[in-house]
């Protein structure tokens, strides 16, 4: 049972705190602190001075957000002190309709989220180093692909004008070599992320089982491994279906609205967005999915449902597979129990 709870708002260079006592009332303590070890430690001595409660009913609740919100659990965890990293949305929805907003009364805000909901509270899981480097080399990849593709879109503007002017065959030239530059650099990057596969014999079996799929390549493999954490931390195909945004949900209410069911836009789009490119990827290469493909289309389903149920084909026949411990062949779909209808 937890008595203390504690809310944390955190920033880039500083985080703030409030907390309370379950059965105290109106005694709310607040402050703020560096985000770096000391400010840690500091952390630890300021509610220790204000409370006579047990550490071990202490509650830490903050907000996931990414790199900022990250040493602080590391730093709690090696202390046995229990951290629950939530979701910034669904703090922010529980809270209703607010007018006044700062980094205090925030803090206080999910201190009080903490307390109201500390049934479902979650001890925050330090994930494996090896998914931690494949998610930081995964998001300078992307970051060196972004500056590929603004190189490449200058280039070809140059293109068009560089036979009649100095300048533009420069920007062009130069456009050229840096475009170059940065694919060495992007399939080095790959070559280091595949080299992290050797040291996990697991996670290198299931990369080679989900690269067996027809559609699904290096970094939608590595994407799956990243976000599901080797297939432990989803182990339901529906539930991280929803997660990437890919279900469709009905709308209705009364006589008045029926929307019919649509995809919803809560989602993790970087996922949602590979999984398209492998959907178009699989109905040409895969014989079953693309006559699939042709035959909803046939049938007068847009082009965008199809692709969503093709989308969700290839979660499943990936899930099936990690969980049958087996990589794909063409005809598996039966015996993976895929229905192509």
């Amino acid at each position: 049972m937890k008595n203390l709870f504690i809310g944390i708002d955190f920033s880039k260079q500083t985080f703030d705190v409030s907390f309370f006592e379950k059965d105290v009332t109106g005694e709310i303590f607040y402050s703020r602190f560096s985000n770096n070890k000391e400010g840690f430690k500091h952390l630890v001595k300021w509610i220790s001075s204000n409370t006579g409660v047990r550490k071990d009913e202490w509650l830490f609740c903050g907000e996931h957000t990414g790199l900022y919100s990250l040493e602080l659990p590391v730093f709690l965890l090696k202390h046995n002190l229990f951290i629950w990293l939530e979701n910034p949305l669904q703090i922010k929805r529980s809270l209703g309709i607010k007018r006044e907003k700062t980094d205090k009364t925030d803090s206080l805000e999910i201190a009080r989220y903490a307390f109201r909901f500390q049934d479902k509270a979650i001890c925050y899981k330090l994930p494996d180093k090896i998914f931690t480097s494949l998610q930081n080399l995964m998001s300078f990849r992307g970051r060196l692909v972004k500056n590929r593709q603004e190189l490449s879109v200058a280039a070809k503007e140059m293109r068009s004008v560089f036979n009649r002017d100095k300048t533009a065959r420069y920007i062009y030239e130069q456009s050229m070599h840096e475009i170059d530059s940065l694919n060495k650099k992007i399939k080095g990057v790959e070559a280091q992320m595949l080299l992290l596969l050797d040291d996990t014999e697991e996670v290198k079996t299931n990369y080679a089982r989900l690269t067996s799929i027809k559609g699904i390549g290096m970094i939608n493999a590595l994407t799956m491994l990243i976000y599901t954490e080797n297939f432990t931390r989803f182990t339901d195909c529906r539930k991280f279906a929803c997660y990437v945004g890919v279900v469709p949900f009905d709308k209705s209410s009364g006589t008045s609205l029926h929307r019919g069911k649509r995809i919803s836009r809560l989602a993790n789009i970087q996922i949602k967005t590979l999984l398209t490119q492998a959907a178009k990827c699989a109905v040409v290469h895969n014989p079953k999915l693309r006559i699939y493909y042709q035959r909803k289309l046939a049938e007068g389903k847009g082009m965008k449902i199809v692709i969503n149920n093709v989308r969700n084909k290839l979660l499943q026949i990936m899930f099936a597979l990690i969980k049958k411990g087996q990589s794909y062949m063409d005809g598996y779909e039966n015996q993976l129990e895929i229905k192509l209808v």
